[in-house]
């Protein structure tokens, strides 16, 4: 359930930028890597020796690559997966309302809904790695959102983002003491 917004309040909307590019680059390495390994498995008449300690025979190094090659072709399917999911969402943005920021699921292949956290809920905003930070964590209560900042468009840095969220959350904290 959505908190309610009273009318004409303030909302600041942040746009984001899907992970398109990163998704359908790793698919297409695992893609890479499947294929190349498939045809090692289907070619080879050697042995594997890994690091001196594990050897196996050709037989046993055919079915080791062929793994292989059925993990990344799995990888490259997940790749795909996840642009198909991102794609059926309908919006992907952060929304500051005056007592709720609206966020774009935490994991997006298995609820591709908006998460709507209120404001009072928020216990710490946190940029990590704290000295070069990629990521913006927003913790709540019980779990954690994470942006990350490839995801923000241009205009946007993850500090603005986090010194918005929490000039937001410390404003609904003064106007609930003030209220109540």
């Amino acid at each position: 359930m959505k908190p309610q917004e009273p009318p004409g309040a303030e909302t600041l909307e942040i746009p984001l930028r899907r992970p398109y590019r990163d998704l359908v680059l790793s698919a297409l390495f695992f893609a890479v890597c499947a294929a190349a390994l498939a045809y090692r498995a289907w070619t080879n008449d050697r042995g594997l020796i890994l690091n001196g300690i594990v050897t196996f025979e050709p037989g046993g190094a055919d079915v080791f690559y062929a793994v292989l090659a059925i993990l990344s072709g799995v990888f490259c399917a997940f790749g795909v997966f996840a642009a198909a999911r991102f794609a059926t969402l309908k919006e992907f943005r952060i929304v500051l309302g005056p007592r709720s920021i609206t966020l774009p699921p935490t994991n997006a292949l298995r609820d591709p809904r908006e998460v709507t956290v209120p404001l009072h809920r928020i216990e710490a905003v946190e940029l990590q790695p704290p000295a070069r930070p990629i990521t913006l964590v927003i913790c709540e209560d019980d779990r954690s959102h994470s942006i990350q900042r490839r995801w923000l468009t241009k205009g946007w840095s993850v500090q603005g983002v986090a010194d918005a969220i929490i000039a937001r959350v410390r404003e609904a904290q003064a106007s609930q003491r003030a209220g109540g």
